[in-house]
């Protein structure tokens, strides 16, 4: 059965750490979720506040409108996939996947052990069943301790860090793995991550998370074209958003938007032009050339500023001293002590005629 979390104003402290600051959400029936951030950002305690492994100071956690408060950890709807697998070493894969449904659920034995069959042909682990942990790769631990998941049937999967302790290119397939299994079991997602590819590819929605609050909520696409604020500029993205503080004598561009004096300007690498042919333009020096197959990420000295350009130019040298130029509807523009979007320099204050570069 698919069902609705909410939080209201949910919070939690660590002594005088404050981890959890007053949180509202609420996460649909069925919706694949994720909260991102860096590490300490909060995001694994409102995991384990929703689990029951943690209780909330304050606030309230209700799955369909009833308050869980109160409600031990194995009597909530939720199934949980850990970083490190959780895995009884001396059982086999067959076990570990079938031990919480007779034990937890009181499932017959042949019952459990179908669920447990049906589920690992899904995720192609069926000939691991009579395998213990230390003869599985981690990726094939991973698929188990995902299959012990969604055996389960619960309504809602709480999956906290499952892809960091792999390699790149297992990540790459599990993260879309995990994804298609999930949706195809209707249960409702929780995902926890500091890696924005694992939210981008999966998520219907993300919170991302800064210091104990959520900094915005959004669909990927609105995390990216258009970010609440600096922080969530510089944090989604790869590379992430260019930023160029304004000064008392202009930008890097040369402009002097009518805002605060804390403004800075933001620049999406693939918004930043290796040409001569946007309105805004800028002298700058290449530092150092990705090679990305068909793409080359540039890393250019922009004026006493760090940037790079997304670009699929070839014959571009470390040492090139070229002009960069960026149009004004494509350059954000944030300002305040929270550095809060203003909107696009367009509609911002900033004037838009060509500026030379300099």
């Amino acid at each position: 059965m698919r069902r609705r979390i909410e939080l209201a104003g949910v919070a939690k402290s660590f002594g005088r750490t404050v981890a959890l600051d007053g949180i509202d959400l609420t996460v649909e029936p069925g919706e694949h979720f994720a909260l991102l951030g860096p590490s300490g950002s909060g995001k694994s305690t409102l995991l384990r506040v929703v689990a029951g492994l943690e209780a909330p100071d304050d606030g309230d956690v209700r799955f369909d409108g009833e308050s869980q408060a109160g409600v031990e950890v194995h009597r909530r709807d939720v199934s949980l996939v850990f970083q490190q697998y959780a895995l009884y070493p001396h059982l086999t894969a067959l076990r570990n996947i079938t031990l919480g449904l007779r034990h937890g659920l009181g499932l017959p034995a042949a019952e459990a052990d179908r669920r447990a069959r049906e589920v690992a042909g899904t995720l192609g682990v069926a000939d691991l069943l009579d395998r213990r942990p230390r003869a599985m790769s981690g990726g094939q631990r991973q698929r188990i301790a995902l299959a012990r998941a969604l055996a389960r049937r619960a309504g809602i999967v709480l999956l906290d860090e499952p892809l960091s302790g792999l390699d790149a290119q297992l990540r790459l397939v599990l993260r879309v793995e995990i994804a298609r299994h999930l949706r195809g079991s209707g249960a409702t997602t929780v995902h926890v991550t500091h890696d924005q590819s694992d939210a981008l590819t999966s998520a219907d929605r993300i919170g991302v998370m800064q210091s104990g609050r959520i900094a915005q909520l959004g669909t990927p696409d609105e995390l990216y074209d258009r970010p609440a604020n600096l922080f969530v500029a510089r944090f989604v993205g790869t590379p992430p958003m260019n930023t160029f503080p304004v000064t008392p004598a202009g930008s890097v561009f040369g402009v002097h938007p009518d805002l605060a004096p804390d403004t800075v300007l933001g620049v999406r690498p693939e918004h930043l032009r290796l040409d001569a042919h946007g309105a805004w333009r800028a002298a700058a020096r290449v530092e150092a050339v990705e090679h990305a197959g068909p793409e080359r990420i540039v890393h250019l000295w922009v004026d006493g500023t760090p940037a790079r350009s997304r670009t699929d130019r070839s014959g571009v040298a470390v040492g090139d001293v070229l002009t960069v130029s960026a149009d004004p509807g494509q350059v954000h523009v944030f300002a305040g002590p929270d550095g809060l979007r203003q909107g696009s320099a367009l509609g911002a204050g900033a004037p838009v005629e060509p500026v030379g570069a300099h």
